[in-house]
């Protein structure tokens, strides 16, 4: 099927960020969208696997937040370790949300969730279409979008494979660039990304039939996200839906046993057992940096180390072209932080879109998105000082020196992850 005719607002990306740009487009009224994506499939495995609490409120907004509930696992509890000592507890249920709780439901489980729910608006993504060109003017954005064909005919695109079998020239008046952190959005507009921090390694296995935490009861420890530190290194065990358990594990500087991260949407994982990440590396990991659990049991399905980096785009688009998502940012995986915040990013810019197009809010406008959430990712990725962070903590030493690291690996918005930690330390920690 080729690309409408007529375009008012064109998503690149369709991952959780795109489709929900998307359905708030479509849902606001907006009938001329296309999402474009140069894969030929929607995520397999990913890192990203959890909504937040303010998440859940917005996604409700859409409609289906109900339906993400019921496939993913509801966390009501974060526990705090240092090494095998329980140092602290944040109970999730004391936010002022309507859904006061984290959501561990993987990625392709929210991609599909969005997917039905943009087909019943009788929309759908163009999968294998690639954003070649675009060429911003005054009253349009002039995009040059090939359709990636696997036949011989056309000519080679190698990085995504395949061939060009047919290219379209559309005037598009507004562009969403939701396609990830190789955004070729953010690229063909010039702007940079500016690391904001030291970039590292995550080392992640996925097991089956794992035994769950000693001494607390299987409903409670399934509701129960637990986050330990070890000499400096962060581990976190996350209880997903089923049987199933992910433990995720901070790399030492040195330890890098994957390539950086190349310049397609999604992330650069294998979904295959790596040679360097078995059995006994898991056993090793576990013993050394998850002390209060026992010796692995469950079976491992797959296991990959992910690369990441935290940068910044300097800026968030301009004129009729914008981002949202990991094309403007990256930060530390285990707070899911760039695609929860993407998801509020593309909501936000979808309804302004949607407004301007309806001309009830000039193109202008548009810059003020641009500037509040630069201004919000500065402030995000800004570590507090130590004296501050010890007055937020009540005075607590242990949760002060830490406060950074577990905010910035808490699957909650920061402002309620300094409110959850106050509340620890002014209650005693654990």
């Amino acid at each position: 099927m080729a690309l409408k005719g007529t375009i008012d607002a064109l998503v690149v990306g369709a991952g959780p960020v795109g489709l929900a740009a998307a359905l708030t487009l479509v849902r606001g009224g907006c009938r001329r969208v296309e999402i474009i994506d140069e894969a030929d499939r929607r995520t397999g495995l990913s890192y990203a696997l959890a909504l937040h609490p303010a998440t859940l409120d917005r996604l409700a907004g859409l409609g289906v937040a109900g339906e993400l509930v019921a496939r993913g696992n509801r966390v009501d509890r974060v526990a705090l370790y240092d090494g095998a000592v329980r140092k602290a507890e944040l109970e999730l249920g004391s936010l002022d949300r309507s859904h006061p709780f984290v959501l561990v439901v993987p990625q392709g489980e929210i991609e599909e969730v969005l997917l039905a729910a943009l087909a019943g608006e009788g929309v759908e993504v163009r999968w294998r279409h690639r954003l070649r060109h675009i060429e911003p003017g005054d009253a349009a954005v002039t995009c040059s979008i090939d359709r990636i064909d696997s036949d011989s005919s056309g000519y080679a695109v190698s990085r995504i494979g395949g061939v060009v079998g047919k290219s379209f020239e559309r005037e598009i008046p507004l562009i969403l660039g939701a396609d990830g952190h190789g955004s070729l959005v953010r690229r063909q507009l010039g702007i940079e990304r500016s690391a904001t921090g030291p970039s590292g390694t995550v080392a992640v296995f996925e097991l089956e039939g794992e035994s769950l935490p000693a001494g607390v009861p299987e409903d409670a420890a399934r509701r129960e996200l637990r986050i330990t530190f070890t000499g400096g290194l962060r581990s976190v065990w996350w209880p997903l839906p089923g049987e199933r358990t992910r433990l995720g594990f901070e790399l030492p500087a040195e330890e890098s046993p994957t390539a950086g991260r190349d310049k397609s949407r999604l992330p650069p994982i294998v979904p295959w057992l790596a040679s360097t990440l078995d059995e006994k590396r898991l056993h090793e990991l576990a013993a050394e940096r998850l002390p209060w659990h026992a010796a692995p049991s469950g079976r491992l399905m797959w296991s990959v180390a992910v690369r990441f980096g935290r940068g910044l785009a300097t800026s968030f688009g301009r004129g009729r072209i914008w981002l949202a998502g990991d094309a403007a940012h990256i930060a530390f995986p285990f707070g899911v932080q760039s695609m929860n915040e993407g998801i509020a990013e593309a909501q936000e810019l979808a309804a302004r879109f949607g407004r301007v197009l309806a001309g009830t809010e000039p193109l202008a406008s548009l810059e003020s998105y641009g500037g509040e959430r630069l201004a919000r990712w500065q402030a995000l990725l800004a570590p507090a000082e130590p004296g501050a962070a010890a007055a937020a903590m009540g005075g607590d030493p242990w949760l002060a020196a830490h406060a950074h690291g577990i905010v910035e690996a808490l699957p909650v918005a920061a402002a309620e992850a300094e409110q959850l930690l106050a509340r620890a330390a002014a209650q005693g920690g654990a």
